[in-house]
């Protein structure tokens, strides 16, 4: 009896032990109780939600530097890092093509070693580059965030600029011929445009505020013109709720203006996550009056989620009664979209992805569940189709980069093969001088394979799984450690490309897998719509089953899964682990929305819910209620190890919202495993101004799988 109690004593010990392993900052808890459709929702960490109260302020700092003092006694990061600049300076350069106009191309571009994108011209002609902004210098002692917005003509470019660490940006105007800025400084803008045809008539949408943290700095946008050369505070309201009251703009509906060079009209957008358009139009010639007649074009039952104007037709993308989408054709003069013609039809084995406009084609990605793309070009002046075999390795992606020609752009890549760009003549059907060639010298890439199968899910939908890794290193033997990756949402799809971050995991003989889940687009606007809302639980279940699949299989085992998800992501990584927390090791669900029923009141929230729902519907509610990772947890449950990021001054996922997961897993985990907050209060959704920023965050998740799966290089000792 004696040995009996000391053993269950030491065991008593142990445990205890264990638990007070992670000293984490304290997360009281306070009675917070409300009653939805009937049923009582408690909700003990809802002080959190008060981002400005210096108590969370000092409750988030606490949990920051916890979290840094306990990853920093990881070792290895250093090397990762290292790993990472070396990856850099295997290609001669990094390049992002923006435009083609005025016989010049511009683009980002940094050089290995170089710490941001900078951004450049080029005389097509001559060759002659010229360096137009770089970000380090633009302000002595800061780093800008930018994107940039060329004139048709190539005269003039608009700068969004914010500083790193904060995503609202103010609108600058940069003259080409003069190489300096303009003085006036449009604030808070979004989604800007040179209006086509124009290089001194920009439209864009404003928000309200700096503060990230306003509920209200989203809502109620009015939609701007500005005339260069103008004072900023005349700037046209072209339509807002206040100003437009009959139009029924909803306050989370941002209006946004579209233009093509070559129509006649102009084309006034209700925009949400919605992919569903509502959409207006009015000739262009009225831009500048105080009245414009808005004439009603589409609705979100027309299910149209891209338009393209060329003189009076208008091409609409849409999935009406083809889930496999359909480009139809109709006339502005009088337009008729229920006896519109079908111009090129998706189906079953080729879905029609994306579409753009070069001068006088459209542009058709189609693709098998979006893992293998091609194209058709439609020629707009005489309706004829074509679908040229590109000799390019892997899958390829084409995109207009001019509204002048019909020069393309196209990116080949795939998971083991690096980003490659090239250029094409729609007219010629020929590859043209490439400004854009990357050399890479990356001879680990040979030995890269990649495994494309389908998953059969728990309902027997079969579910795309790309597995990719090392021939070299991987035995298949269930003694690989593993990290899959998914998102799920918005009909968002993971496509085949080389991502940097995979590789210092490949090299160490991890395997790789990405979950092409219902709620992506892969398979069409069903896959979308399986995944949305009511049918969220299909996204965790598909992700659960492909996980599944893994193990079964011996890729990996449970004890060495790594899962991860970002934003809306956060969803997807929250629930498969509270649903099956057996299946996985580690969990890092980044900048992730983890609890639902609150999304809403976030700043960002309410244009979200056309995806996720409201809690002001019955139904609705219940599924929030269903997808929320928050509500899921339960006490004493035996949960992975979980780092939790945020960036603190996100809008797009309120800080607070994967705080509060964070906050009560904590206290409620049952496991020994850890529990952290990384807290980045240098970046917004997502974070890293600079390459050693990103390596340095890359290096620090990565250490963290690698310590809790078991790498023998990265155990704290």
């Amino acid at each position: 009896m004696k040995i009996q109690i000391l053993a269950f004593s030491a065991i008593i010990l142990a445990t205890s032990t264990l638990k007070a392993q992670y000293q984490y900052p304290k997360s009281k808890t306070v009675d917070v109780v409300e009653t939805h459709w009937g049923m009582k929702i408690n909700d003990p960490y809802r002080w959190i939600e008060d981002i400005k109260n210096p108590e969370v302020i000092n409750w988030f700092k606490a949990q920051s530097e916890y979290t840094n003092s306990q990853l920093a006694k990881i070792p290895g990061q250093e090397k990762l890092i290292q790993e990472f600049r070396d990856l850099d300076a295997m290609r001669s350069v990094r390049y992002n093509p923006v435009a083609k106009a005025g016989g010049m191309y511009f683009y980002d571009k940094s050089l290995p070693g170089e710490q941001v994108n900078k951004f450049y011209s080029k005389d097509i002609k001559t060759g002659k580059e010229t360096l137009i902004f770089d970000p380090q210098t633009h302000v002595a002692g800061k780093t800008f965030d930018f994107e940039t917005f060329v004139s048709n003509d190539g005269s003039r470019i608009l700068f969004s600029l914010s500083e790193a660490g904060n995503e609202v940006s103010d609108l600058h105007i940069y003259d080409v011929k003069s190489g300096k800025f303009l003085p006036e400084i449009i604030p808070l803008a979004l989604g800007p445009s040179f209006v086509s045809g124009s290089n001194d008539q920009i439209t864009y949408t404003q928000l309200k505020n700096y503060d990230v943290h306003d509920p209200e700095t989203m809502l109620n946008m009015p939609c701007k013109i500005h005339i260069v050369g103008t004072p900023v505070s005349s700037d046209k309201i072209v339509i807002s709720a206040t100003t437009h009251p009959d139009f029924g703009l909803q306050p989370q509906e941002m209006p946004s203006l579209m233009t093509f060079e070559n129509s006649p009209y102009l084309f006034l957008v209700k925009l949400t996550v919605d992919k569903n358009l509502t959409v207006y139009f009015a000739p262009k010639s009225k831009l500048n009056q105080t009245k414009i007649n808005w004439k009603p074009l589409t609705s979100a039952s027309d299910e149209v989620q891209n338009i393209i104007a060329y003189g009076n037709d208008l091409y609409l993308l849409s999935a009406k009664r083809n889930p496999h989408f359909n480009i139809l054709k109709t006339n502005l003069q009088n337009p008729d979209l229920k006896n519109a013609e079908i111009v090129f039809k998706g189906n079953p084995e080729w879905k029609i992805s994306k579409i753009y406009s070069a001068k006088d084609f459209i542009i058709i990605n189609k693709s098998k569940n979006e893992l293998i793309i091609k194209q058709s070009f439609y020629d707009l002046k005489t309706g004829k189709i074509s679908s040229p075999e590109i000799n390019l390795q892997g899958n390829i992606k084409a995109r207009n980069i001019s509204t002048q020609d019909n020069e393309i752009l196209l990116v080949n890549s795939g998971w083991n093969i690096p980003n490659q760009f090239s250029t094409f003549d729609l007219e010629t059907e020929k590859m043209t001088k490439n400004p854009f060639e990357i050399i890479y010298k990356m001879p680990f890439v040979k030995n890269l394979v990649v495994e494309e199968i389908e998953v059969r899910s728990h309902d027997g939908a079969m579910v795309p799984l790309s597995i990719i890794y090392d021939k070299t290193k991987v035995q298949r033997d269930g003694k690989s450690i593993g990290y899959m990756y998914g998102y799920g949402s918005y009909g968002t799809s993971l496509t085949p490309t080389f991502r940097t971050e995979f590789i210092p995991l490949l090299t160490k003989g991890t395997v790789i897998a990405v979950a092409h889940i219902r709620g992506g687009g892969e398979k069409g606007n069903d896959w979308h719509l399986g995944g949305k809302k009511t049918n969220k639980p299909n996204t965790w279940k598909d992700f659960n089953a492909c996980a599944e699949y893994l193990i079964q299989n011996k890729y990996v085992s449970a004890k060495k899964l790594a899962i991860t998800g970002g934003s809306a992501g956060g969803i997807l990584i929250g629930r498969a682990i509270t649903e099956r927390p057996d299946l996985y090791r580690v969990a890092i669900p980044e900048v992730g929305m983890m609890n639902t029923l609150r999304a809403e009141f976030d700043p960002n929230g309410p244009g979200n819910i056309a995806e996720f729902g409201t809690i002001k519907d019955e139904t609705e509610f219940k599924s929030l209620l269903e997808m929320d990772a928050y509500h899921h947890i339960k006490k004493g449950e035996n949960y992975p190890a979980i780092l939790v990021t945020t960036g603190f001054n996100d809008p797009r996922v309120a800080s607070y919202n994967p705080a509060k997961f964070a906050g009560k897993m904590q206290n409620e985990n049952g496991s020994k495993n850890p529990v952290f907050l990384d807290v980045n209060y240098n970046a917004g959704h997502f974070g890293g101004s600079t390459k050693d920023e990103y390596f340095k965050e890359e290096s620090k998740k990565i250490a963290f799988i690698l310590w809790q799966c078991g790498h023998p290089d990265f155990q704290i000792k």
